[in-house]
Formats: C-alpha cells, structure tokens, sequence
C-alpha cells in the first residue's frame, strides 16, 4: 500500500492542477516557468490567472519554443485574456535544450514550488502520469532562493518579450511535431475526443461550460489580431483561412459583444447552417432570414441571401438605416466585387465588417480587398492548415495528359467551352482517367469537370464500365444517372455511387467531410477554383488519414503553377532568386504528411511552359487584363488590389517607364519623360516612410480644382489635424510618448509638428521648400511648367497607394 505525501504529487488521482489550485488562492506573486504551453493546459489555468492578475497580483512566465511543441495558440490565448497584466516570455538561447518545469508561489512570508515533469498541458496538470515535488520556502529556504534566483536570471537575461510580432512569426512557421504527436499522445486523445463532440456544423470549437462551444486553434489566434486590429481602428478586414478550419464559428465568436448582427451568403445551405452556429453560442439569439420568401429585418441576427438583399428596392431606409446593423459578416468574400455584394458592403455603415475567404488570389477576385481596405489581419491557407493537423494531408498524383491545348481558342483569357469539351469529352482520355481511378481511386470521390456535357460523358462512361457514378450540373437532363446535388451526396455516402462528375456546384457552401479522393479533369486556370476544389476533401473525418488527387494535366497555360500552389505559394510572384526562375518541383516543401508526384514528362512540360512565362510577360498579362475589368488604364492602386503580382515590379524604375515600355503613356506624360516631373514621381513613389507624417503635409498641393505649386503652413496644419483627428488607424502614428494629450491639440500644435518634423525633412529632397519668413511650403520652380491635371492625377494616387502601403494590416508579411 502506498503512503500519501502532500509534497509528492504523482499524477492520476493525485494531480498537480488540484494542489497548484489551493495554492494559487493564497498567492500575491506568481512565476512559471514552463518548457512548452499548450491550448489545453492554458484554458485550465487561465481564469485562474486572470483573477490574480485583476487582483493586481505580480504574474511572471517564462516559457520556450524548443522542438516547436509550444502551441502558437496556447501563447495568443495567454496574451489575449492576460494582455498587458502579466509578463510573458519566451526563452532565446537556442544553444542549448530548454526542459525546466517549475511553478512558483509565494504569499506574505510563504511560498511553494512545484518542480517536476508537468508542462502546461491539460494531461500534465490533470490525468497525466507526472511526477512534482511541492518545496516549501520555510523548509527547505535555501532550495527555494537557489531555484528562483536561477528563474530571475534567465528571466532577465536569456529571455524576450512575448510581442504581436513574435506572435505571428512563430504562428506563420510553425507546424505540428513529431513530438506533440507521439510525446503526448494522451493530450492528443483528449483533443480528439473534443473533435467528435464538436462535429456539428463547421463546430471548429470545444464543447464546454455546459455545452456552449468555445474556440479552439486558429480561431483563438484570428479572434486576438481582429481585436487588436479594431484597438487600432480598424473598422472592416479579411480573414483567410482554408475550408474546414471553421470561419462561421469565428465569425460567431467575434460578434459575441455586438447587438445587431447582419451575416450576408449566396446560398441557403450557409445561412442555415450559420444560424446553426450562432444559436449553439448564443441561444437566445432571435434570428431572422432576409430571401426571397422572408424579409425580417428587427432580428438580432438577420441572414441576407445576398441575390435578395442587393437589390435597390431592399437598400433603402424603409427596409434598413445605414448604421441597423453593429457587424457585418460577408461569407465568401471572393464574390465582394460582384454588383449585388458590393451594393451591399457600400450601404451599410456598422461598426466592423468581416470578410470570409479561403481564397485570398487578387487575379481571380478583382479588386475586391479594396472593400475591405486591404487588411487581411489573419491568415492560415491550405499548407499552414495541414501542417498544424487542422486538415487531413494529401497524396498527389500528376498525370501526364497529352490533350494539346495549344489547338484550343481562348477567349477572354479563358479556354473556349464547347473546344475544351470536345477535347475532354474523348474516349482515349476517358480510358486514362479510369485507369488512374481504378489504381489510385478510392470509396467517395468527386470529378471536377469543364462543362455540363462533359460531366454528363465521363459519368455515363465510367457507369459502363461497371462503377456506379452520377453527373451533377445545374440544368435538368433526362439521363438516369443526372442526380439532384444532395441526393448524389446521400447516395455517395451510402456507397450507392463512387464518383460524382461535377460543374462548379461543389466548389463552395457544401461540407462532404466523408470525400477522400478528387479528380481534377480540367485545365486548372484559376487559383481560387483550384484550392476550392483541393479543400472539397481535406476535412477530418473519421477513418480517413488522407485525400487522394487525381490531377490530369497537359499543356494549358498555367499548368507550370500547381507544384507552387501544392506548396502554398503565389504563383506570380514564387521565384528561386539564385537560379532567377521558378523554383522546380523537387525544391519546393510540401504540407507535412503531403506526397506529391509528378509524371516525369510533366516535369519537362513545366520547364517548357515556363520559357513562355517570365516576369515581364506576366506584367503585361495583368495589366492588359486589369485594363479589360476595368475599362479603363490601371492606377497604382489598381495594381496594388487587383492582381497577384507584387505592386512593386511596375515601380521598380517608375511606373511611367513601365507605361512607356508598353505604349500606354500619353501625350502629356510623354512630356514628363527625362525631366523633373518624371523624377519627382519617382520620388513620391521610393520616398521612405517610418510614419505617415508625409502623406498629409503632401496632400494640400492636389487638394483644390487646380495643382498648385505653393500651400501655406496653415493649409498643411490643417490637412495634418483632419487626417489624424478623422481616423482612429491613423492615430496610431501620435501616440507615442513625444505626443502626449495630441488630441486635445489645436491647429498651432499641429503646425509645430509640421514644421519640424515631415516639413523640415522633404525641404531636404530636391523638390521641396520651405520659407520660415512667409510660412509657405513649396514645390521646387522647376516643376512649374508640368503643374497640370496629369500630374496632379499621378500624385494622388501615389499617395492614396503610399497610404494603403503604410496603413493595409497583414498577419502574414510579405517578402
């Protein structure tokens, strides 16, 4: 029989948690130091801590990143309910390993320490077999100031503050571990567990405090940045995050401290299953539908059928004010520049409005990031998603498909329909297709299709042959194996059929978490429909370990691409900058868990299709195509929002010469070329900006009907005082320790900082000046002769994209 000791805590039925518990209620400091955190073990402990702390008790953590088994969402979770109350760090000597446990406690002239094996972990601090040992200070004194001292040197010393941009950094690399698989695999277990009660829906969120879901994962990370981005101002962003992570749960739980909830979708299936969602976190929510059958408007939650709610005779003040609605959720907003979604997103005025993607690529979305300002401020793709094992992996095969797209017509950029269906619908590729199916098939696949007829062929020729398949398209047909969308699905899952040949009615709004292959059986000419059609099977489901694609490729325009968008990288702009070319399929690093092979023919047909497809080629392809959407030449700011190419590429030397490089420059700005109008543009683009001081002080030159070379101070204090004072983001740029009270400021005050901070500074360019004497500020005299509508034209829109630059939220950096 065991002795019992209160010191000697072995885990099980007598577990850490418990005594660390008692402890805690007493303590008026508190240190832990931790090798790794996890979500699990911090939701224990966190209202724990966050009571002490408001009790203004002194908090310390320290913890670390080795082996990576530290869970970036266990660190935002402490950052977001612990924020500035409590100081967290992270361990920085990567020389060595980093394994200490301890957990200190002191209370008047007390204190406790428990050192043992336990990490902040749910199993270590609970059921877990850990072995502590509970040290007192007033028995053994001396252990106790020689652990501690040792804590505050590494404290001080060896350690860095937890920031938002450690934060992201480590979120943005970091990958599930062979060690938080196999070193704590009963931590695992519970977290599966948790999996299967919240199965629900999207349901990306644990079961707890009495069946109320909580979030979990990304979700607790995306929930801190669009906090602290509307601590910023920020009143509108985007979140990116692959199917299956549970963007409507995140949407759910982000609307949790707002009345009035306007949630906008293209089909019923979403907003049934939203309001799913939102009665399991809020069930007395009053919900209302706002479609072509319903038009409630007074619910707390109102589900708009965006084909309903964008029309003109619904966006008036007789149905809704500007400001009805606290939040705005706008579901797939890849569509936002769609005439309905727009109409929609520019009438209402609410207080945020959050964009929901899976899909972040400009060239396949328009300019739809200029709606929501161009603040993604969370991401998490397809790669990021399987490598924290939030999706299943993939097992990728790359067939070589010898149709010659070559003699295909393309029409608008896009290969012509009834052409690509006579060169799909043929019994030579039929045959490879069954071939691969029936090798590397697996029990519920879907066939991804380029037309009505051509799912219509495949399905009837794969059912000759003795698998069971439907065709699903939008138009009726009287073929006995044309299905209804849902009753494929049903059939599907009950093994009743094997594949479903489909034309774009899976690509958005239907959940098939069971589908473990996907055929990709046309060309693949955009970015978005690809990773829709890849995310259709990578949800977790029960027995499955993976999805199987069937990708069968020829020599169509983009094919080089789908090696880059396997490894989560932009096409445009993924370049190996020692070789300055593409980087090749063998040098690119695939999601954990993912295999991907290529044919070896497809490995010289990409190199072919590459030498069609450089940089200056691509360019031109996006500007020519930004200018047919448009209607119009592209701005800056058009590049900016409108195509995957880094902005950047068309200003290397100025845009003007990039304009000339095409012949799109006209007569006037021909004129600007080799002269100072030219340099100063290219100034105004290149000039560095570590605040966005110079944005305002430039503006008042192009502010009235004519360009003017001359502007009082006082114009300039006032552009300064009204660009600050009307904008709660930009304000960020004045507080800070030398702008103490700036917003009890009037116009002298911001003329002070005018004067002696972006005034002073540019009079040091070539083009500016400034006369202390008759408080003017000046554009230099040689500019004069170009001081016309062209120029003033080019200047606002650099200056409006140096804005963007300055201001746009990313989660992610770019390169």
């Amino acid at each position: 029989m065991s002795t019992y000791s209160e010191n000697a805590i072995t885990g099980r039925s007598n577990d850490l948690y418990t005594q660390l518990k008692l402890d805690l209620f007493h303590a008026t400091e508190i240190k832990f130091l931790v090798s790794f955190v996890m979500e699990s073990g911090v939701k224990l402990l966190i209202k724990d801590l966050k009571k002490k702390a408001l009790e203004g008790v002194n908090i310390k953590i320290l913890t670390g990143t080795y082996l990576g088994i530290t869970e970036p969402q266990a660190l935002y979770l402490l950052k977001k309910e612990l924020g500035n109350q409590v100081d967290i760090r992270i361990f920085n000597d990567t020389s060595i390993s980093f394994h200490p446990k301890a957990y200190f406690l002191k209370w008047d002239k007390e204190g406790v320490i428990f050192v043992g094996s336990s990490n902040m972990s749910r199993s270590a601090l609970t059921n877990g077999l850990e072995w502590n040992y509970r040290l007192q200070k007033e028995k053994n004194n001396e252990d106790f100031q020689s652990f501690e001292e040792n804590f505050d040197e590494l404290y001080q010393n060896d350690s860095i503050p937890l920031t938002d941009e450690f934060l992201r950094k480590y979120a943005s690399n970091w990958k599930k571990t062979i060690f938080s698989e196999k070193g704590h695999l009963s931590e695992i277990k519970v977290e599966e567990q948790n999996d299967k009660i919240a199965e629900e829906g999207e349901g990306y969120g644990v079961l707890v405090n009495e069946n109320l879901p909580e979030p979990r994962g990304a979700q607790i990370e995306a929930l801190y940045e669009l906090g602290l981005a509307r601590e910023e101002g920020i009143d509108r962003g985007l979140v990116v995050a692959a199917t299956g992570v549970g963007k409507t749960y995140l949407a759910a739980f982000d609307t949790m401290d707002f009345k009035r909830v306007l949630f906008i979708a293209h089909r019923k299936e979403i907003l049934n299953q939203t309001e799913i969602t939102f009665r399991s976190l809020r069930p007395e929510i009053s919900v209302g539908y706002f479609n072509q059958s319903e038009k409630e408007t007074e619910k707390d939650l109102v589900l708009g059928s965006v084909q309903t709610l964008g029309k003109d005779e619904y966006l008036n003040e007789k149905y809704f004010k500007k400001d009805t609605f606290d939040y705005i959720v706008v579901d797939e907003f890849h569509h936002a520049a769609a005439n309905s979604y727009r109409k929609i997103i520019e009438y209402f005025q609410p207080e945020f409005l959050l964009g929901l993607t899976a899909t972040p690529y400009r060239m396949d979305n328009q300019d739809i990031f200029q709606y929501c300002d161009d603040n993604i401020i969370y991401e998490v793709d397809v790669k990021s998603a399987i490598d924290r094992d939030l999706l299943v992996p993939f097992k990728y095969y790359g067939v070589y498909d010898d149709t010659d797209y070559d003699n295909i017509e393309r029409v608008g950029g896009k290969y012509k329909t009834e052409d690509l269906e006579k060169a799909l619908s043929k019994g030579r590729r039929a045959d490879l297709v069954l071939k691969h199916y029936q090798t590397l098939g697996k029990k519920r696949t879907i066939g991804f299709c380029s037309s009505i007829n051509h799912a219509e062929f495949m399905a009837g020729y794969f059912n000759e042959r003795g698998i069971p398949s439907a065709a699903v398209h939008s138009r009726g047909s009287e073929e006995d194996f044309v299905m209804d969308r849902d009753d494929a699905l049903k059939a599907l899952e009950r093994g009743e059929i094997r594949v479903v040949f489909a034309v774009d009615v899976f690509n958005e709004g239907v959940d098939v978490p069971s589908l473990d292959c996907v055929m990709f059986l046309r060309p693949t000419e955009s970015y978005t429909v690809f990773l829709q059609q890849l995310g259709r099977g990578l949800r977790k489901f029960q027995g499955k370990e993976y999805l199987t694609v069937l990708d069968f490729i020829g020599n169509f325009k983009s094919a080089h691409y789908i090696p880059l968008l396997l490894a989560g990288k932009n096409p445009m702009e993924a370049v190996n900058e020692r070789k300055k070319s593409y980087i090749t399929p063998e040098d690119l690093e695939y999601p954990e868990g993912c295999n991907v092979q290529f044919d070896f023919r497809l490995i010289d047909l990409f190199q072919e299709m590459k030498k069609r497809d450089p940089l200056r080629i691509r360019m031109k392809d996006e500007y020519y195509r930004l200018k047919a959407e448009l209607g119009r030449r592209p701005k800056r700011m058009d590049l900016m929002e409108g195509t995957d190419l880094n902005h950047k590429h068309y200003l290397k030397k100025s845009y003007l010469d990039f304009l000339q490089e095409i012949n799109e420059l006209s007569a006037e700005e021909e004129a600007f070329l080799r002269t100072e109008a030219e340099k100063f543009l290219r100034e105004l683009e290149k000039t560095s900006m570590s605040k966005s001081y110079k944005i305002p002080t430039i503006e008042p030159f192009t502010q009235k009907d004519e360009m003017r070379r001359q502007v009082s101070i006082e114009e300039v204090a006032e552009s300064f005082m009204k660009f600050y004072k009307n904008h709660k983001l930009h304000q960020k740029d004045l507080n800070n320790k030398n702008h103490k009270n700036w917003e009890t400021w009037d116009i002298e005050d911001f003329k002070k900082l005018a004067v002696k901070n972006p005034v002073h500074f540019l009079s040091k360019s070539s083009f500016f000046s400034y006369d202390e004497v008759n408080k003017v500020f000046s554009l230099k005299k040689e500019l004069e002769p170009f001081l016309n509508e062209t120029l003033k034209s080019h200047m606002k829109d650099i200056l409006k994209l140096r804005k963007h630059e300055y201001f746009a939220r990313r989660f992610k950096e770019e390169d």
